[in-house]
Order: structure tokens, then C-alpha cells, then sequence
């Protein structure tokens, strides 16, 4: 057996060419909003480009913030994206779509003219007969110890709050806010911070409440739907920081003055990370300012696409592709994908939910709920470490088979399949393997991706790669071996060991020599456990 896997990949790669791709930071569109795992459109395009010709069809049947539909339409093809989170959809929708800017800058001064003035009273701060607009609380331990405000300009001034300060920070209570805002609770699950008996309210000020409940309520009136909803996903893209989960960035200066050191602390407002981690030092962020600021980031980002990019239609069925651009579906996909067509789909893209790494419903329940949207919990593919929740591996792997299953139907024949695959779980391999290989799918190739380095909500737990295999199989047009795989271990393979030093001697990379080893091994009915595997081509 090992003579012949490695006469393999001697001949399929004399270039000695590392199978890699290089992310690029998130910039323009993609930096509008926050999502988790989001992925490097640059990557995402080149697969496009690589396995599509223009006007196929692409499906991202977890579409989340709709990178690969996006790019799928920038390049030219008719995209399909299927998420089962209202925010998703939002997110992804406003991504693709151009809008007038004339009409949005126009309801934007609107919205300002009706509530800035009454919002900015909340931060008044007065020094000396002078009016100032307050713009960063510092809360430590629940005391309010520092306050940064502007006379309207860039100038910041810092002060430590007075009475009247701590008074006017502290006049507003979440029983006396008469706007609409969610008052949801959370599933318990410690893994993301939540707390059953907290509420989303519970994220922010009574004074930041009160706030954003107010430039909610201007949104929620607008009449034009396409305006309305770029107002949602401007205002959701800026709540984060707005919240209590800003933490303190404390950095520790030395100075040298009069012959000795003197040691000064300066403390930064960092931004709102993965989960519902609420510090005990936190900034209070004028929700105002907020806003504005994504607003202005939004919209600089959309004249910019105006500008380059035309303006990209959505369809309302598959069937309306003929005419359209791009279709987006809120509904778990293992329901959605069965209403279509057999041979229909040019090439799948996707980063499915990777077991209990990301809980992407409970973690967006603080936009959903908003949104005034209610979100599928019990059809959500994923394992979650909430109690409250039955989501185990038995229904994770059951439900990703029915996807994967009808990915498989609705693939052209010989066309591909590229998902984002991030552990380093020999069960999790061996799973992912025996499922797409008991649907049907052949293996094409292993890659790997590198993440951007402006990527500040990758989970870098323990298995949480600093790469993402990405992971190609095709449609073949006639049926190969589902026989269950023979797991296989190094010591009864000396030889293996032995050879994986050798190539690397004569310069094969890590992950190339990996992608044809899996190859290979899959041609026999065989694999083994991808921690061996790594193990040994590292230590060679």
C-alpha cells in the first residue's frame, strides 16, 4: 500500500507547490458589520472563479454573512443563499445591494433632526457654564470614574464625573423607558456568557437603552422597505458597542522624569468580542455617537460600491433566477434545499456549523430581538452546550446528513462541493469523511486558508485552528465505494512514517503531503486519525 500512495504524490506533484490561500484583511463591504467565522471573500471569489463560469449557479445552504453569495454575484453568477437566521439574511442582503445614497443621507438627517437633541441631553456634561457632549463613560466595579466629552468637534476633554454627573448617568431607569425595546432572556449556556435569568436589556445603560430605543422607534417608521432594512442593519452593526461589553484596554506607560521612572496607566476603549462576557470595568458609549459613526462607515462603503458596481436584483423564487441575480432564504436548509430541482445547482460553497464552536442563534438573539424576528431554535444545526437546549451530536449529525444529502441532489453531476472544515478532532474527521462519503461524494482536494489577521472574533479555543481546511468533493457521474473505512495507525505503517521524512526532506509541504495521503488512503477504503497524521509530518 505504500509504495503505491506515495508513487502518487511524486507524480501529481513535482512542483512542490504548497497547496495554500492567503486571506486578506476585511475591508469596504465586508467591515459594515460583525459576524462570526466570517470567511476571506478574496478566497471565497477565487473558488468561484475556479469551479463556476459566469451566470451558473452557486449555493451557500449556510450563507451566514453571505460572503460566497456575494461574491457570487459580484463575479458575474446568480447567487443562492439559505440561512436560518433573520440576521443573516439582513446582513448578507446589504452587503449585495447597492441603494440610493441621495435617499438614505436624507432619512439618516431625518432621523437626527427628530432625536439627536433629545438623545445627546442624556450625556450632558457641564464644566464651567460651558455645554458638553458626553461621549465615553468609564465604569469600574459600578462606579462611574471617568468621563470623556466634546464641545461637537474632535477634541476630547477627561474629567472624573461630579454629582451632578453620576446623577444624570444614573436618572434613567429601564421601568420608565416607554419606546419599544426586547426584553428576551437568554439560553444558560456559560460557553458564550449567557444567563438564563438575564434579558437582552440587561446588555446595555438604562441610558443607552433609552437611546437606541428611541432611534429604533424613527427606523421602524419608515415606509420604504429597502431603506427601512438598511437602517436595521446600520443600527444592528452599531449596538455591540453600545452595549456593556466594551471592555477596558488597561496599557501600563513608563516615563522617565526628573531621574526616576513614573509608571501611568492609559486605558482604551476596546469593542464588543464573541458572546455576552459583560466586564466589571466597562465604557458606556454615547449611543448616539455610535450610530452616527456606523452610519457614516455604512455609507461610505455602499457610495463607494454605487460608484463600481451595479445595481444587483434580488429574486423571490428560484425559478426567478432566469431574471434575476440572487435568491436569499430564511429557513433551515434541510427544509428549503428539498423544493429544489434536481441537477440544478453549478457549484455549492459553504461553511457549515462546525459542532459546538459557534452557537449562531443564541449569539445573535441580541440583533434578532430587535429585529422583532423569531428565530428556529429547535431546527438550528448545532451543538450547543446549553442545557436548555437538546442539541447534541445525534441531531447535529443527523440533520447535517439531510443537507449534505440534498446538496448531493441538487449538485450538476461532476460538479463541486468546497466546505470550510476547522478541527483537529479525529472523530470530527472521521465523521465528515464517512458522511460525504456514504452520500456519495468523491474527494477532489484539501486545502488550507490562512485567517486575516483583523480578525478579532475567530474562536481560537483549543482545536480552534489558526487554518481552515477547505475541503473540495465533486458530483461523479457514476456511483464509487461506500464502504465503511478502515481506520488505519501509523505503527502498523513504519514505512509511512518514513516516507513522510523523506518528501519533506526533498521539500513537500506539510498540507500537500497531507492532501495526498487522505487521497490516497480514501482510494482504499482507509483512513486514519488526522492528529497522527499531523503529528508525524510536523515532527519529521
Amino acid at each position: 500500500m505504500q509504495t503505491t500512495l506515495f508513487e502518487n504524490i511524486i507524480k501529481q506533484d513535482q512542483s512542490k507547490k504548497e497547496i495554500s490561500h492567503k486571506a486578506e484583511s476585511y475591508k469596504g463591504l465586508y467591515a459594515m458589520h460583525k459576524y462570526w467565522g466570517k470567511k476571506p471573500f478574496n478566497i471565497m471569489a477565487d473558488f468561484i472563479k475556479k469551479y463556476t463560469s459566469p451566470n451558473d449557479i452557486v449555493l451557500d445552504p449556510f450563507c451566514g454573512s453571505g460572503v460566497s453569495v456575494s461574491e457570487a454575484v459580484f463575479n458575474g453568477r446568480k447567487g443562492v443563499g439559505i440561512d436560518i437566521n433573520p440576521s443573516s439574511i439582513l446582513i448578507t442582503k446589504n452587503v449585495i445591494q447597492t441603494v440610493d445614497t441621495k435617499l438614505v443621507l436624507s432619512e439618516f438627517n431625518k432621523i437626527e433632526a427628530k432625536v439627536k437633541d433629545k438623545i445627546q441631553e442624556l450625556y450632558l456634561v457641564e464644566r464651567n457654564g460651558q455645554k458638553y457632549e458626553g461621549q465615553n463613560y468609564l465604569w469600574e466595579n459600578g462606579e462611574l470614574t471617568e468621563i470623556r466629552y466634546s464641545n461637537g468637534t474632535r477634541k476630547r476633554y477627561s474629567d472624573v464625573p461630579n454629582q451632578l454627573d453620576i446623577d444624570k448617568a444614573k436618572e434613567i431607569s429601564y421601568d420608565n423607558i416607554n419606546t419599544f425595546f426586547p426584553k428576551e432572556n437568554f439560553f444558560h449556556n456559560s460557553r458564550i456568557n449567557a444567563n438564563r435569568e438575564n434579558k437582552t436589556s440587561d446588555l446595555f445603560t438604562p441610558r443607552n437603552l433609552l437611546a437606541l430605543s428611541l432611534i429604533y422607534k424613527e427606523i421602524d417608521s419608515i415606509s420604504n422597505i429597502q431603506v427601512k432594512d438598511f437602517f436595521k442593519f446600520c443600527f444592528t452593526a452599531s449596538m455591540g458597542q453600545a452595549s456593556k461589553m466594551v471592555f477596558v484596554i488597561k496599557r501600563r506607560n513608563k516615563t522617565k522624569e526628573n531621574g526616576s521612572t513614573k509608571i501611568s496607566e492609559k486605558k482604551e476603549i476596546g469593542s464588543w468580542v464573541i458572546g455576552y462576557w459583560m466586564p466589571k470595568d466597562y465604557f458606556e458609549n454615547n449611543a448616539w455617537t455610535c450610530f452616527e459613526n456606523r452610519f457614516k462607515k455604512i455609507y461610505k462603503a455602499k457610495k463607494d460600491q454605487g460608484k463600481l458596481s451595479q445595481n444587483h436584483q434580488e429574486g423571490k423564487s428560484f425559478e426567478a433566477l432566469d431574471k434575476t441575480d440572487f435568491l436569499l432564504v430564511k429557513s433551515p436548509s434541510q427544509d428549503y434545499l428539498k423544493s429544489l430541482p434536481d441537477n440544478s445547482i453549478d457549484y455549492i460553497l459553504t461553511d457549515p456549523p462546525h459542532g459546538n464552536r459557534i452557537p449562531y442563534l443564541e449569539l445573535s438573539l441580541l440583533w434578532n430581538s430587535w429585529l422583532k424576528e423569531n428565530a428556529d431554535f429547535e431546527k438550528e444545526i448545532i451543538i450547543s452546550e446549553s442545557k436548555d437546549r437538546k442539541k447534541d451530536k445525534n441531531d447535529y449529525n443527523n440533520l447535517m446528513y439531510a443537507v449534505f444529502q440534498e446538496c448531493f441532489r441538487v449538485l450538476k453531476p461532476e460538479k463541486k462541493l468546497s466546505f470550510m472544515f476547522n478541527s483537529l478532532d479525529d472523530d470530527a474527521w472521521i465523521s465528515s469523511v464517512e458522511m460525504f462519503r456514504s452520500i456519495g461524494y468523491k474527494l477532489e482536494l484539501i486545502e488550507t486558508l490562512g485567517y486575516s489577521a483583523n480578525s478579532v472574533v475567530q474562536d481560537n479555543r483549543k482545536n480552534g485552528l489558526q487554518t481552515d481546511f477547505i475541503i473540495t468533493y465533486s458530483k461523479p457521474l457514476h456511483p464509487i465505494s461506500t464502504d465503511r473505512l478502515e481506520i488505519i495507525r501509523f505503527l502498523e505503517y513504519p514505512e509511512l512514517v518514513i516516507k513522510i521524512s523523506e518528501l519533506k526532506e526533498k521539500g513537500y509541504k506539510s498540507y500537500q503531503i497531507m492532501n495526498h495521503i487522505m487521497k490516497e488512503l480514501l482510494s482504499q477504503d482507509k483512513f486514519l486519525n488526522v492528529t497522527e497524521l499531523i503529528k508525524e509530518i510536523d515532527n519529521a
